[in-house]
């Protein structure tokens, strides 16, 4: 049962999302209605498992000093981590765009001290 559990959440989360605004600027995800961002925050990464997500942001823009609330449908691909990018334009509503798509490595991976070791010649 113990081996079970621990090979499935091994797996469990293999894609994501990211969310990233200006510097000056905070925002709050919520993913299908739920909560991901307790704290405003101008970055968040979020683990998922592929499938579609509705993906609600309120986002302070920096231009005008208000809140808005901007919706978008997230389909998210096994192996794959979707960088978004909240766009602030003058006098316009910001727009959620998809910026890129990265692969999802390991742990080894994402931490450099690991792979980043020379031999000493």
């Amino acid at each position: 049962m113990v081996l079970v559990a621990s090979v499935q959440s091994a797996f469990a989360y293999i894609s994501g999302i990211a969310i990233q605004t200006e510097k000056n600027s905070s925002f709050q995800v919520y993913i299908n209605g739920q909560l991901r961002t307790s704290q405003p925050k101008s970055f968040v990464r979020i683990k998922s498992k592929p499938g579609l997500y509705h993906v609600m942001v309120k986002v302070l823009n920096p231009n005008d000093k208000e809140w808005y609330v901007l919706r978008k449908d997230v389909r998210v691909t096994k192996g794959y981590e979707f960088y978004y990018k909240v766009d602030f334009s003058k006098g316009k509503r910001p727009v959620l765009q998809l910026v890129r798509r990265y692969p999802v490595y390991s742990h080894y991976f994402l931490n450099p001290g690991l792979y980043n070791k020379h031999p000493v010649s």
